[in-house]
């Protein structure tokens, strides 16, 4: 029986193949850097603004408690009544905006230290980025804080108008309620390109080109121990 010989023809990949598959591969790959790079971005900024959410709700949830608390005497109270329970200033946007001091009876402050003579007074204002009580931060982020004071002029418990600390005519014996803006940013990172304009104290705000997220937020609180 004879031998049968088999030839086996191996053919490879020719150059225009192979050009053709890095091509494709090439294209894949950056599609894929491209989709995690999206991806990343937006994980990033969902942070940042929930880290903005955070710092805003907060700030306003402390401030708002202890605007509630200004003026509060027990049933054993016997020094008389609080005088300035409130006490407001009116500062610029680029220190921070308006500061706020508020009085009521209470063992501790803010940062939880022993009050003088049972008379808790906690002042509020923005430093560097900060939202701070008594000297020590409450929460992060914050830019700026501007204060309006609710003034009843007709003594029907409603106020009548809304007033900035410090303006003529404005009567303390007489505020009611407390109007609350606080102006949040990002941190450092950048989270957009080109000017962004913002809301911020009733007025669209000059567009600032620095990468950064701002947001309002703000809070309206009755007093309960008005003078």
């Amino acid at each position: 029986m004879s031998a049968r010989h088999y030839t086996i023809h191996r053919r490879g990949f020719t150059l225009t193949e192979l050009l053709v598959t890095l091509a494709i591969t090439s294209v894949l790959a950056l599609g894929a850097i491209s989709f995690l790079a999206n991806a990343n971005q937006a994980n990033r900024l969902q942070m940042a603004i929930s880290s903005l959410n955070a710092s805003g709700r907060f700030g306003l949830e402390q401030l708002s408690r202890d605007i509630r608390m200004s003026g509060y005497r027990d049933s054993e109270w016997t020094l008389g009544a609080l005088a300035n329970m409130i006490a407001a200033t009116d500062g610029a946007a680029a220190t921070g905006g308006d500061s706020i001091t508020l009085l009521f009876e209470g063992a501790r402050d803010c940062n939880f230290a022993a009050t003088i003579a049972g008379v808790a007074t906690n002042t509020y204002q923005v430093v560097d980025g900060h939202l701070e009580c008594n000297g020590l931060s409450v929460t992060d982020g914050v830019q700026e804080m501007q204060v309006y004071l609710g003034e009843d002029t007709d003594r029907n418990t409603v106020a009548n108008r809304w007033l900035s600390p410090g303006t003529a005519g404005l009567d303390m014996t007489r505020v009611v309620s407390v109007r609350i803006h606080l102006l949040v940013r990002t941190d450092g990172n950048a989270f957009s390109s080109g000017a962004q304009a913002y809301y911020f104290d009733n007025a669209l705000q000059p567009a600032v080109d620095d990468g950064q997220i701002r947001r309002e937020y703000s809070v309206t609180v009755a007093l309960r121990n008005p003078s």
